[in-house]
């Protein structure tokens, strides 16, 4: 295939493809187990007084926030009321500090913008008064690693405080996904962890029979262009490029689709895949191309 038949603006038709792969949620069974976990430490949550949590740990590109929008919506469906009284989203950044997320609990709680800097203990107590009015589900937080990156383990150790404390307060379970560095949570603040105990780690995707199944999943699931050279040793070169990541995958996959519409049979091919894997992550010199041997 020709350089030319690359170039030029994206059909919808092929757009829309593309945006077809990668809203595709794959369910693999690691992150099944996750959901499954979460959910049963949300629902226990109501019956038994037991502060609890989940610290969920991926590399980026593996689902995290996916997780969290799943968990999210069944919680949503099982509340059948209005997004505040389900649960409390919170997303945190590198600025993050007891201050801040009192802050973003008083948004996400539908307090309205004070016009000045409130204290943090005023915050907390109209956060207290709004816990017993909503009673939430479960506390949702994203981004949470960046609790635990740089030299700032004494503001570390006060927003897990201050999270412990509302989790204690209101019986509340604490949902909180972010990176592997996560993994230091439990020597700033054991407190913490103690009562956030379930950790669980969701890794690349190793070579091997998984990966093999997650391609075929895709496989199954895409029914617009024909990825049927999933089955076949593609699946290898496919795992050298993406390094098992499921972000980097549907990436390519949604590529090489957009490439596949154009295709006579609307067949996705070695060519599709190469120079999508170019589109993703460029070109450098030297750097060995895996789908080589496979092109005719």
């Amino acid at each position: 295939m020709s350089l030319q038949e690359f170039g030029g603006e994206r059909t919808a038709e092929a757009l829309q493809v593309g945006q077809k792969i990668l809203d595709l949620v794959i369910q693999y069974p690691e992150f099944l187990d996750a959901f499954n976990v979460c959910m049963d430490a949300i629902h226990t949550a109501r019956h038994l007084r037991m502060p609890a949590g989940v610290v969920i740990q991926a590399d980026p590109g593996m689902g995290k926030t996916l997780l969290l929008t799943l968990l999210k919506n069944q919680v949503m469906r099982q509340t059948a009321v209005d997004r505040t009284a389900g649960f409390l989203e919170l997303n945190f950044d590198s600025a993050v500090d007891p201050h801040k997320v009192a802050s973003k609990a008083m948004l996400a709680l539908n307090y309205p913008m004070l016009p000045t800097k409130p204290n943090l203990d005023h915050m907390n107590h109209l956060i207290h008064k709004a816990l017993d009015r909503v009673r939430p589900w479960a506390i949702f937080i994203d981004e949470m690693q960046h609790v635990c990156e740089g030299n700032k383990d004494i503001t570390a150790r006060a927003v897990t405080d201050w999270i412990k404390v509302r989790m204690d307060y209101a019986n509340v379970p604490v949902i909180s996904v972010g990176t592997k560095a996560l993994d230091r949570l439990s020597v700033i603040n054991p407190q913490f962890t103690s009562r956030a105990s379930t950790s669980i780690i969701l890794e690349a995707f190793e070579y091997g029979p998984p990966w093999r199944q997650l391609l075929a999943s895709f496989q199954t699931d895409i029914g617009d262009v024909d990825f049927s050279l999933l089955k076949s040793g593609i699946a290898k070169p496919l795992h050298e490029v993406t390094h098992g990541n499921l972000r980097s995958l549907k990436k390519v996959l949604a590529y090489a689709g957009m490439y596949a519409v154009h295709h006579p049979k609307k067949t996705v091919t070695v060519e599709h895949l190469a120079k999508a894997t170019v589109d993703i992550f460029g070109m450098a010199k030297g750097r060995p191309d895996p789908f080589a041997k496979f092109m005719s």
